[in-house]
């Protein structure tokens, strides 16, 4: 399993995710996207439909039919509801290559006009991947950093507000 690719092909989609949000008019929604690689050199596909929930799986199914690539990354909205009602906004990225056995996935919760960040990225276990973190995340920015939004990107990353649970 390349890690180092999987890192990339998740920074990539993460980035391309974030630009998404600073373009969208209020109340828009994100298509759901999914990028295919070929080694190094992405090809983005977004795939569009009547709802959201048809878009997503639109697009699950389609990386599900994936063949002859090295991997891919996905990316898309979602909302969590906190104990006292509110919600908030998600962006979930998955990612895929030979090897693995199911997806990695993070999100990072973030505000709408203006659009930020919350906290930092929230990686669900996976007992094959992200082995060394730091190597992972430095893979991971480097994805980042190959859009050419990538600098803004981590503008927002560190800028990013520091998230305050309801209870």
């Amino acid at each position: 399993m390349n890690e180092k690719h999987l890192a990339l092909y998740m920074g990539y989609a993460f980035s391309h995710g974030v630009n998404v949000q600073h373009l969208l008019a209020p109340g828009e929604l994100t298509v759901p996207y999914v990028v295919y690689w070929d080694n190094e050199t992405p090809t983005p596909v977004p795939y569009p439909a009547a709802t959201q929930h048809e878009a997503v799986e639109n697009a699950r199914s389609a990386r599900e039919q994936a063949a002859g690539v090295s991997g891919w990354s996905s990316g898309r909205e979602g909302a969590i509801t906190q104990s006292d009602g509110t919600t908030l906004d998600l962006l979930l990225i998955e990612g895929w290559v030979p090897g693995l056995d199911a997806p990695l996935e993070m999100f990072v919760y973030y505000r709408t006009q203006p659009f930020r960040l919350i906290h930092g990225f929230m990686w669900k276990e996976h007992p094959q991947a992200r082995k060394d973190r730091h190597s992972f995340m430095d893979d991971f920015k480097r994805g980042i950093l190959m859009q050419p939004f990538g600098q803004r990107c981590m503008e927002d990353i560190e800028n990013a507000e520091r998230l305050q649970f309801v209870r």
